[in-house]
Order: C-alpha cells, then sequence, then structure tokens
C-alpha cells in the first residue's frame, strides 16, 4: 500500500489476519514434520515515531528486542521529508525461546508518512490498537514533537516515553504538560540515571550532608544532570544542592558528585570510584542501551510518583 492511496485500518487488520493464516499454515506443516509450535504474543501496543533518516537497521534490532520481554503489536511509524507519502506494510517478529521447540511471534506495522500526511495516521493507528491492553507510544521523532498534528498524536497512548537528551526531543515543561493531560510519561534521561540514584542512596543511608555539587562536563547542564539535582534537592530538603559545570565544551552529563568535603563519587564508563577519606572502592553501574532502557520503562504502565515529584519540582 504506498502514494497517494488513502490506507484504512481495516485493511491492515485484514492483512495481519491473512497474515497469521499464513503462518499458521505453514507452521501446521512444519509442526507436523519436526514437532515445532507457534505462539502468537502481545501484552500491550507499542507506538513508535521516528524520523525516516534514523538507522532503521538499529531501530528495528531495539524493537525486536524489546519483544521478548514485553511481546507487543507494534507500529512504526517513520516520518520523512517530502509531500504526499504513505505506505504500509506489516509483518512478523518470531524467536525461538532456549531450549523450546515453538516459535513465538508479534505481529509489527509498518508505517511511512510525509510530513503533509501526518495528520492522517492517527486515524489509521488508533484503530490499529489491540483492545483492553496498554498503548505505549515511543517518541523519537523531532519532527513530530515540532509539528501541529502531535495534538493528535498523542492521545493514542497511555503511557508516553521520550529521550529528552535526544537532538529536538521534547523538554521539560512539554513532558510536564503530557502530565498534565493525564498520561504517563516516562523519559529514559531519568532512566538513565536510576543505577546511579541507588548508588547515591547507598552512600548516604548513614549520613546527612550538608551540602552536594554536581560537576557536570559542558557549560550547561544536560538533562541527567538536571535531574540528579532535582532529585537530590526534593530528598535532601536541608541539603544545598549545586550543579557546576567544567565550563568547556561538553555532553552536560555529570561526571563527579562531591559531598560534603570528604566524599566523591567520580563517574567512569561502566561504573563510578567512590572515595570517603583515604578509602576508594569501585562500583559497577551499566551504561544501559536504548533496548535496556526501554525495557525498564515498559516495565512500568503506571505513574512514577518519583519521577513526577522530581519532574514538577525542575517546572514548577
Amino acid at each position: 500500500m504506498s502514494g497517494t492511496q488513502t490506507i484504512k485500518p481495516d485493511k491492515i487488520l485484514k492483512e495481519l489476519g491473512e497474515l497469521w493464516t499464513n503462518m499458521g499454515k505453514s507452521d501446521e506443516a512444519e509442526d507436523q514434520s519436526h514437532g515445532g509450535g507457534l505462539l502468537r504474543a502481545c501484552a500491550m501496543t507499542l507506538i513508535s515515531f521516528a524520523d525516516d533518516e534514523e538507522d532503521c537497521i538499529a531501530l528495528g534490532e531495539v524493537i525486536a528486542g524489546l519483544m521478548k520481554e514485553h511481546p507487543s503489536r507494534a507500529i512504526v511509524v517513520r516520518v520523512r521529508e517530502g509531500e504526499d507519502y504513505l505506505s504500509a506494510r506489516v509483518f512478523a517478529q518470531c524467536w525461538m525461546p532456549f531450549g523450546h521447540r515453538r516459535q513465538i511471534c508479534c505481529e509489527q506495522v509498518e508505517i511511512t508518512c510525509s510530513m503533509d500526511r501526518l495528520a492522517h495516521v492517527a486515524a489509521i493507528v488508533g484503530p490499529l490498537a489491540v483492545p483492553d491492553l496498554p498503548r505505549v507510544i515511543l517518541l523519537r521523532s523531532a519532527r513530530v514533537v515540532r509539528s501541529g498534528a502531535i495534538r493528535k498524536i498523542l492521545p493514542l497512548g497511555d503511557k508516553i516515553i521520550v529521550d529528552s537528551a535526544r537532538a529536538g526531543a521534547c523538554g521539560f515543561g512539554e513532558i510536564g504538560g503530557l502530565l498534565d493531560a493525564g498520561h504517563i510519561a516516562g523519559d529514559l534521561a531519568w532512566t538513565r540515571i536510576t543505577e546511579l540514584r541507588s548508588l547515591i542512596a547507598q552512600v548516604l543511608s548513614s549520613r546527612k550532608p550538608s551540602t552536594i555539587t554536581i560537576e557536570y562536563e559542558g557549560k550547561e547542564a544536560g538533562p541527567e544532570a538536571r535531574y540528579l539535582d532535582a532529585w537530590l534537592e526534593v530528598s535532601l530538603p536541608d541539603t544545598r544542592v549545586g550543579l557546576k559545570g567544567s565550563g568547556q565544551p561538553g555532553s552536560g552529563k555529570p561526571t563527579i558528585i562531591r559531598i560534603d568535603g570528604d566524599l566523591t563519587i567520580q563517574l567512569a564508563p561502566g561504573g563510578a570510584e567512590v572515595r570517603i577519606g583515604s578509602l576508594e572502592q569501585w562500583a559497577s553501574l551499566p551504561s544501559g542501551t536504548d533496548e535496556q532502557l526501554l525495557n525498564s520503562e515498559l516495565s512500568i504502565v503506571v505513574h512514577d510518583r518519583v519521577f513526577e515529584r522530581v519532574l514538577n519540582h525542575i517546572t514548577a
């Protein structure tokens, strides 16, 4: 289905039905000869919006990986420049768990549209959502964030996941607007510092610091540093918490956390060096791939009250 033709949701659903029918016939023959089988799995509808220039292979691998932990009807919308283009195709993602002879399969719909057809996509995607299951939107497209069509797109999801560290992504105010509109919101920039927050909480379990300084690389603090600063301010109202940049070009990510005058947490790839006086200890902090971060966010389909309090603190 492509070009200027109208794409109707019922036609896509029919194609999905035919896909499973054909796969079922193939599986029946395979089952008779090898004793295997096929299981159709779905726990949610995952709707991803990405710019068409984004590496389609990398995004496809992330979604395929997510299916193993969170089997879904995946709907991927690729937005591209140009005019009057709209196409769709359906296929299945299948894998065989280790030690099993039955394949597990999830269905995927891929829609590619030009910017001027983006407003029509909401009417296509909405009816494709699986009834009575959570609907999650992964918003990776800077074009969608900037477009007026976003007002039609956001109501498609119960939870909206963004990455405020990506260029052109939603900012804190826009994420707060999602909460005000009744959505569950998630930000991978917040998810990235989960292990670091856990380490800081462990280090501070037996002390009440008077000052904490978060040093970051660059002239402007990035989302991770700002989230960390706000989390500490909310958690430790009697502690003076501040941010300090390196003054040189950089990503804005935190590099060192200085606590009072005797404790530092210096971040490094894969971990952190914790120094208390003359004592040094290494703590492992997995950096987390997009797939791992999204797996964590997809496990939370209710409001994350800690995240929401921190976000409200930033936007207040």
